[in-house]
């Protein structure tokens, strides 16, 4: 046998132990694990989960869906009683929903919206409304900028939905005023240093804007290092941040980050897990969508969510 199928082999085993113990286990299916969002979800998913007297079983999707799917596979045929999952592509939800529910599992989707109509009777999405999070910041950053200027956006992963609607919120608020303009959008992913790269090379071919809406925290900082490496001020922008990250706050702190809003990881890991053991003891939730509200963070309010 090949090691890597006796690492399988061995992993469904160690699983199918815990889920026989007396002990409910939950398999948890991450989207990736090096990322700041997602680490503050899946260790806030330990924690309670250890409070609550509940095994997890964590799973590293590292931004790969095929990967990920295998993993889920996985953790149905070793039985656990509840998987909590936050999707790395949306279009995998279905595919996800239809294999726990003939198994009979229990299925919770956590912060990343499945692209689903409906969801089956025993299956659950625990986020934060989307509609609110893009609205909540280009709203404080158009106010903030006296509702003119151009506006450019940094675009998480397109594959997304909750990028694809922060995005479409930015749009919304910037079309309500005739004094603003969104002048260049483009994806960097999430991710930090895309992100600087991409803000770096706009300043460098004379664009014209005062003000950033990023997807994320991670990718606004990354933007004001851009700036920051094109020999810009970032106080003299006007950037905003969803998340409220600890490295966001930081940054506001210091006047380089304008906006951000505050999206509940631990919040939303205590009603993944409390829903996945409800759901696993027979249990039916009051509705199989849960949301944990989004919150404006400014510098104004900041040290509430530190």
């Amino acid at each position: 046998m090949k090691a890597g199928s006796m690492l399988i082999l061995g992993s469904m085993l160690f699983i199918t132990g815990l889920a026989q113990a007396a002990t409910p286990l939950l398999g948890v299916a991450m989207a990736k694990y090096d990322d700041n969002f997602q680490t503050l979800l899946r260790n806030s998913v330990q924690q309670h989960a250890t409070s609550v007297s509940a095994d997890v079983f964590m799973e590293n999707g590292q931004d790969n869906a095929d990967l990920q799917m295998r993993q889920f596979r996985n953790l149905v045929d070793s039985k656990v009683d509840a998987i909590i999952v936050a999707t790395v592509d949306d279009k995998s939800s279905a595919q996800m929903m239809k294999l726990a529910d003939a198994a009979r599992i229990p299925l919770v989707f956590v912060n990343r919206s499945p692209a689903l109509e409906k969801l089956a009777a025993q299956t659950a999405y625990v986020g934060s409304n989307e509609l609110e999070s893009g609205t909540l910041q280009m709203e404080e950053l158009a106010r903030r900028a006296g509702y003119k200027g151009n506006v450019v956006i940094v675009v998480g992963d397109p594959g997304n939905a909750a990028s694809r609607m922060r995005t479409e919120d930015v749009e919304h608020v910037v079309a309500k005023y005739p004094g603003m303009k969104i002048v260049q959008k483009k994806v960097a992913n999430w991710e930090r240093n895309q992100a600087a790269t991409v803000v770096n090379d706009w300043v460098k071919q004379g664009l014209d804007f005062s003000i950033i809406a990023a997807n994320n925290d991670e990718m606004a900082i990354g933007a004001i290092m851009g700036l920051e490496k094109a020999g810009k001020q970032a106080k003299d922008y006007l950037v905003g941040g969803i998340d409220g990250t600890p490295d966001g706050l930081q940054l506001m702190a210091s006047g380089k980050l304008a906006v951000s809003v505050f999206q509940d990881a631990a919040g939303q890991a205590r009603q993944a897990v409390d829903a996945a053991l409800r759901l696993a003891q027979g249990q039916p939730l009051e509705t199989s969508l849960i949301w944990v509200p989004f919150q404006l963070i400014t510098p104004d309010n900041r040290h509430q969510f530190e």
